[in-house]
């Protein structure tokens, strides 16, 4: 394994990356349905919660990187690219201009220009007509920025570390796809290659990949009447990650989401569907120890490949239930209405952070059966054996689990 590897989810994280969420998320949360959030929330409360959680990974020891430090030296050149300027109003300003007025900023600054891409022009600002003709300050500017890359603070769903290195995925929709770029800066910027990218007819999501040591599960499509049905992740763009060699786990499984059992399930709790993404059904808090949503666990099906050389061969198929049962894992039933019950974040093996569920801002063991659950196996919760609220960030549709990349665990 290299420096940048993730062998399995319940060992030691060592470097995480993060991205405290800014103006371009305000943006996202304006209009929250196209920019893939699931609510409005307050920007100014999110940006408070993320700083809590950034100061409970550190407390437990972990590295943490934040996303305008490690693209670092390529921030100008994406400044550049990022900056339009609008010719046709009066003193227009020059893309040099503005690109240097940004350069002035702090580095988190020059990443919130460049997630915003803006547009800035100039109108007239002269009421009576008499401005001299070569001063800008009797112009207003205007700004306008079309397509923010506003999900960027779910760090988890543009990278994949596995236990070859990282992979760059290919998210399934085009606001997420143009982070990507700035991905790839982050990984060149800690010195890290690569293992594979997914090729563009393919897609393939972070939350959809958990290592467990000698067996990693990846979400794939689902089958919807006999057809593959995409939810994230595709199943061809999994099968190319094996077959590139991106990964050396024994054994790999690709899982297919049970859409049927999970439907049933939304709609007797009145809730909504948590198959978006594996780690919306399930999770890894100790060496043999998992936390899922069970019944789905019954239903899903895994297609099972073994590594034979340098390769892997298909070996038939068995549910998830009973790979996890194979491999000796104890597991925690994970409460439907309980939202965030497997987003959590492994930080030791059986050391998680997590989110409790509340109803006024205080934590209760009645709404949280997890969390009691987790402790009563001899897991420590963080902070303070009860978790995070984190509730604008998560508002934003992800837990803990979807805000942070591990850059290195061992």
């Amino acid at each position: 394994m290299g420096d940048h590897s993730v062998r399995a989810e319940y060992e030691t994280l060592q470097a995480v990356r993060v991205h405290e969420p800014g103006f371009e998320a305000l943006l996202g949360a304006i209009d929250p349905a196209p920019n893939h959030f699931a609510r409005a929330f307050s920007l100014r409360t999110a940006k408070g919660e993320h700083r809590t959680i950034v100061e409970t990974l550190e407390s437990a020891g972990v590295d943490v990187h934040h996303l305008h430090e490690d693209v670092g030296d390529e921030l100008d050149a994406f400044l550049r690219g990022a900056i339009e300027t609008d010719p046709s109003g009066p003193h227009p300003p020059t893309r040099e201009e503005l690109v240097d007025n940004v350069a002035a900023s702090s580095t988190y600054e020059q990443l919130q220009a460049i997630l915003l891409g803006p547009t800035i022009g100039r109108t007239s600002d002269d009421p009576v007509g008499d401005a001299l003709p070569d001063d800008p300050a009797t112009s207003a500017s205007t700004f306008r920025v079309e397509r923010p890359i506003s999900n960027v603070y779910f760090q988890r769903d543009c990278q994949i570390v596995g236990d070859r290195g990282p992979i760059l995925p290919r998210p399934a929709t085009a606001t997420r796809e143009r982070e990507l770029p700035l991905v790839e800066a982050a990984w060149h910027g800690v010195g890290a290659e690569f293992a594979h990218r997914t090729s563009p007819s393919e897609t393939l999501e972070g939350g959809d990949f958990l290592p467990a040591g000698e067996f990693a599960l990846l979400g794939v499509s689902a089958l919807k009447n006999g057809e593959e049905y995409v939810l994230r992740s595709s199943y061809d763009g999994g099968r190319e990650l094996l077959d590139a060699g991106a990964v050396g786990y024994e054994e790999f499984g690709l899982v297919r989401p049970p859409l049927s059992a999970d439907e049933r399930l939304a709609e007797r709790h009145d809730t909504s569907s948590r198959l978006l993404h594996l780690d919306g059904w399930l999770n890894i808090a100790a060496e043999g120890l998992a936390v899922a949503r069970e019944p789905l666990l019954e239903a899903a099906t895994v297609e099972l490949f073994v590594r034979e050389g340098d390769g892997y061969e298909r070996r038939g198929s068995e549910t998830l239930a009973a790979l996890l049962e194979r491999h000796d894992y104890e597991v925690i039933d994970a409460p439907y209405p309980e939202r965030w019950a497997t987003n959590f974040l492994t930080v030791d093996d059986g050391k998680v952070i997590a989110i409790y569920e509340t109803d006024d801002g205080t934590y209760s063991p009645e709404n949280n059966r997890t969390i009691e659950r987790l402790k009563a196996e001899g897991v420590e919760v963080l902070p303070d054996g009860e978790g995070l609220d984190p509730e604008q960030l998560t508002n934003g549709g992800g837990g803990i689990h979807c805000m942070t990349s591990p850059i290195r665990r061992g």
